[in-house]
């Protein structure tokens, strides 16, 4: 085993971030498919649809238009493949992320369940009668699957129709997939998705594991469990082959883990690092961690997401560090975006950059 490369350069910590940024396909921006993008990353966070597909589109140098057209086709969907969170994924890894997680996150949602009256009979009932109006390629969105279901008999009403759902698309039995109007359609999983990779336990977490520090390194071995949902107990059997393909670097005697191609890409493109970027609400450079002070410092969290509340603002990064969140500006003649500084001013680097950033951002519709 090749032995861990040790960092102690008082920005060490600084250096992983900027090399997420080659690993997340933010830097260069990489001309591919969206699905490619999506296919790399493996999951991208979608809970707000919008910056998802900006998300995709910014690592695939593509337009939005183009995002949404893969979701149309079926490369790409959204659902549920951990942590409880909506996801855009691409359609073949979907069923084994769902044969992994399902269950644990349906457990963990008993509770709730419970409390709003939610049996295993209901979530039968509402599957038959979902199959009965989504039968034959036919879509429809959340109100209308809604309407159909208090048709007969199913309440929707208090987040019962929305965990009613969940649990179907954890089950595998629908699926987020084309979009009318601005609307998601909810489609049947087995009629939407024809072709899915093998569902091998033992070989998925491997492959979700090195897949993950392709993607996402350098990153900790607590990064990945988080992300993911996997238990040691299911990463540990696998773990010494994972590792056998991955660069250790050791900062401040925590060991990250990262893809040799990531390492070499960076000979490269290390000074495009520094470069000032827009990036989304809810993006992998900063959610896709249990650990972000890479990027983000620790007295910066609250300005990025205000009391712990899980709803991660809009960052813009300058030098590979997050500095400010931001906003798209009501204006209509022009592109621009309103900056919140942590500190005061920013750099002139991003003063002026911020125009140009903000007249290539892909804003999604």
């Amino acid at each position: 085993m090749t032995e861990p490369t040790v960092l102690r350069t008082p920005r060490a910590r600084r250096y992983v971030g900027r090399l997420r940024l080659v690993a997340q396909r933010l830097v260069p921006a990489t001309a591919s498919s969206p699905a490619e993008a999506v296919q790399h990353m493996t999951c991208l966070q979608a809970q707000d649809f919008r910056s998802g597909r900006s998300a995709v589109a910014l690592r695939s140098g593509c337009a939005v238009g183009d995002v949404d057209a893969a979701l149309n086709a079926g490369d790409i969907v959204r659902s549920w493949p951990m942590r409880g969170t909506l996801h855009l994924v691409a359609a073949t890894d979907l069923r084994w992320m769902l044969a992994l997680n399902g269950e644990s996150i349906l457990h963990s949602a008993r509770r709730r369940h419970s409390e709003l009256g939610i049996t295993a009979q209901d979530i039968e009932t509402a599957r038959m009668a979902a199959e009965e109006r989504l039968r034959g390629g036919r879509g429809v969105d959340r109100p209308g699957l809604f309407a159909h279901w208090e048709a007969h008999g199913i309440a929707t009403a208090g987040q019962r129709g929305a965990h009613l759902l969940q649990a179907l698309c954890l089950r595998a039995h629908l699926v987020l997939g084309p979009i009318v109007g601005r609307q998601q359609q909810f489609v049947l999983f087995d009629e939407w998705i024809r072709t899915s990779e093998p569902v091998d336990r033992a070989a998925n977490i491997a492959d979700w594991a090195r897949r993950y520090f392709r993607s996402h390194g350098p990153a900790t071995v607590a990064d990945f469990r988080w992300w993911s949902g996997v238990l040691q107990r299911d990463l540990a059997p696998v773990w010494d082959a994972v590792r056998a393909d991955l660069v250790e670097l050791v900062v401040d005697g925590t060991a990250y883990f990262v893809a040799p191609e990531t390492i070499a890409a960076w000979e490269e493109h290390d000074a495009a690092t520094l470069r000032p970027q827009l990036t989304p609400a809810f993006d992998e450079i900063l959610l896709g961690y249990a650990d972000r002070t890479p990027t983000l410092d620790k007295q910066h969290m609250e300005q990025v997401v205000p009391g712990g509340n899980g709803m991660f603002k809009a960052a813009l990064l300058d030098g590979g560090a997050a500095v400010a969140t931001w906003r798209r500006k009501p204006v209509k003649s022009i592109v621009a975006v309103d900056v919140s500084s942590f500190d005061g001013a920013l750099s002139k680097r991003a003063e002026r950059a911020l125009p140009g950033l903000a007249r290539r951002y892909p804003f999604a519709p």
